[in-house]
């Protein structure tokens, strides 16, 4: 079960992530900072993304209970990698060669660390 809270917060960590991007992109904000901000806290993506972080920031909490800092905070960085191929997925951003080896670098630290 540790593993779930774990790999919940990780998951809800991302979507947050997306969520929040694909709020801020559907927006078409101008005028005055404030009113842009506002506009940006009402748009349920974006809320839906924040949402998701409080949710995740639970999980986290969860999962911290079951397993050492120095081994559940490293396994975070998956959400990197995630966030990327969402990001190529869903806005259809570019992933260069240099990022796939990054994620491919981020996996195998998280799989050391994991093994310890």
């Amino acid at each position: 079960m540790k593993y779930a809270w774990l790999i919940a917060s990780i998951l809800l960590g991302a979507a947050g992530q997306v969520l929040m991007k694909w709020g801020v992109e559907s927006l078409k904000t101008s005028g005055a900072p404030a009113a842009a901000g506002m506009s940006l806290l009402t748009a349920w993506p974006v809320a839906a993304g924040l949402g998701s972080y409080a949710l995740s920031s639970v999980f986290w909490l969860l999962a911290l209970r079951k397993f050492p800092l120095s081994t559940a905070y490293p396994m975070v960085s998956m959400s990197y990698i995630l966030v990327m191929a969402l990001g190529w997925y869903l806005f259809q951003e570019t992933i260069s060669v240099q990022k796939w080896f990054g994620a491919a670098f981020i996996s195998a630290g998280v799989v050391l660390i994991a093994r310890a």
